[in-house]
């Protein structure tokens, strides 16, 4: 079969590999679309220690079953679904705890095990969510990524959540302005530096989008807040000057989550304003299996939309499409890798 083949820094290359087999609690599936995750770019760029070379990349994808392992209970040939990639231990303290995407001995599927940007996949059958008839593999692809979004929010509802700044509009920032929106937030700006962006971020529900090229992003989102500043902030760009700006947007008792992966500088905290203002700043790192699930429901209801940013390219064009994502990704926003019928 063909696949997508992350072979050291900048270097992808179409291959010819060998299928994979079934094994015990596994099953087979025929790749439908396998979208490109920010972190799998970082792994392009040699700036992800955890993706070794040679690998399969690829964590969001949805496929259609065609060889169940006999022990693959409730699945059968021809079954279309989307994969939860995070494999925990289910037995450790922070399993037991439910926070499962901490695991210290999970794995990923398409970092330590070979991932979607392929022909065919072989994953565990526990970690198979069914797809309904009416959702596409384009719209299934991006369940994944919709559940990090849902777990800041999940980890975050400390009462209501009236005003929300997300900094930078790529895929996780307009997920994260969705499910704000979703759960009531009055008053949502985003940030970004990419017109196109931050005109589908007003269509998607910000009530405020602020061009970071035009103004200050902090004194604006204070002035929308009418100087009082967001209760949530959510960093999904991953420079360490977005990060503290997150921080610096916050009301008196607000919350900054760091969710943007790249930082190449420890960021500076004002550890007298923490104290004084009682704020918090925490990472938010995947989801749990409830997220995932969530996360799905919400897609094939139509509560949150995903079409909006994702677009399909033949994975034959993957070695140009990573290249142009890191270089110049113009309006691209999400991409979602479709291997050949």
């Amino acid at each position: 079969m063909r696949a997508l083949m992350y072979l050291g820094t900048r270097k992808m290359e179409m291959q010819e590999v060998e299928e994979p087999r079934v094994s015990p609690g596994h099953v087979v599936l025929k790749v439908g679309a396998a979208s490109i995750c920010g972190s799998d770019l970082h792994g392009f760029l040699g700036k992800s220690a955890k993706r070794v070379p040679p690998l399969v990349m690829g964590h969001e994808f949805t496929g259609e079953v065609v060889a169940p392992d006999r022990g693959a209970e409730g699945l059968s040939v021809g079954d279309r679904v989307t994969i939860n990639p995070i494999l925990s231990c289910g037995r450790c303290e922070e399993c037991l705890r439910g926070r499962t995407s901490i695991c210290p001995r999970r794995t990923v599927i398409g970092i330590e095990h070979p991932g979607a940007f392929a022909g065919y996949v072989s994953v565990p059958a526990e970690s198979c969510f069914k797809l309904p008839d009416h959702v596409g593999d384009l719209e299934g692809s991006m369940v994944e990524s919709l559940s990090n979004a849902l777990h800041i929010f999940d980890r975050s509802l400390h009462g209501f959540i009236r005003s929300v700044a997300v900094i930078g509009a790529g895929t996780q920032g307009l997920l994260a302005l969705q499910v704000a929106r979703h759960i009531g937030a009055t008053r949502i700006a985003v940030t970004d530096m990419v017109p196109s962006r931050l005109e589908l971020a007003s269509r998607l529900g910000a009530t405020h989008v602020i061009d970071v090229r035009a103004e200050d992003p902090v004194e604006a989102v204070i002035e929308m807040t009418d100087g009082q500043g967001v209760d949530l902030s959510v960093e999904a760009v991953g420079h360490t000057a977005t990060q503290e700006q997150a921080v610096r947007m916050l009301r008196q008792g607000g919350e900054a989550v760091l969710l943007g992966l790249g930082a190449e500088a420890p960021m500076s905290i004002d550890g007298v304003a923490m104290v004084n203002r009682e704020l918090v700043v925490r990472g938010s790192y995947a989801y749990t299996s409830l997220d995932f699930a969530y996360s799905l429901e919400l897609i094939s209801t139509g509560r949150i939309d995903v079409a909006s940013m994702v677009v399909a390219r033949d994975l034959e064009e993957g070695p140009g499409i990573f290249t142009k994502l890191v270089d110049d990704p113009g309006d691209l926003i999400k991409v979602s890798l479709v291997p050949n019928p």
